[in-house]
């Protein structure tokens, strides 16, 4: 039985947990201001070297400065999360709110718990007085394909922060009216 409750700092290394195996055979691009898709092979197994070390850094700073976070458990284990940071993005006249972390494991995918998580991270956004969540996407087909169906945009303008950190990152908002 799946329950849902905000995570603590006591369950961030539960972050790491998810599985994210995926078979990452397309990815989009941004050429001239649209998406191009490209074939790539990737299989992805785990988390990259460092990543799940960085995200717990990244996401413990997030945490203690009072961003959201929001986790879905089968029994003990963490199948599912999301994180919107509180800290306000500027793009043109919208006032934003990063989703910082957005992730199903593998076998809980297409089983509406991403929507779900989305949803709830929008309506986080909303309380917050945001206008729209930023979301700096990975570039695999799914991702961007899953972000594109919740409602998301192409940003015109990458905030210069989160672009060079995530430079191949799709950057989207999703309007939050």
């Amino acid at each position: 039985m799946l329950t849902e409750r905000a995570l603590t700092e006591g369950d961030l290394p539960l972050l790491a947990l998810i599985d994210r195996t995926e078979l990452i055979e397309q990815c989009y691009r941004l050429e001239n201001g649209e998406l191009v898709l490209y074939p790539v092979h990737y299989d992805m197994r785990g988390w990259p070297e460092g990543e799940a070390r960085r995200d717990a850094l990244t996401l413990a700073e997030c945490l203690r400065r009072g961003g959201w976070f929001h986790g879905v458990f089968d029994g003990e284990a963490l199948v599912a999360a999301a994180v919107v940071d509180n800290r306000v993005l500027r793009n043109g006249n919208l006032r934003m709110r990063q989703l910082k972390f957005l992730h199903i494991s593998h076998g809980w995918r297409g089983r509406g718990l991403g929507s779900r998580l989305f949803a709830l991270a929008c309506g986080q956004g909303r309380e917050t007085g945001a206008q729209a969540l930023y979301v700096s996407a990975t570039e695999s087909r799914n991702t961007v394909e899953f972000y594109l169906r919740q409602g998301c945009r192409l940003v015109e303008r990458p905030d210069p922060e989160l672009f060079e950190l995530e430079p191949l990152d799709i950057h989207l908002y999703c309007p939050l009216d």
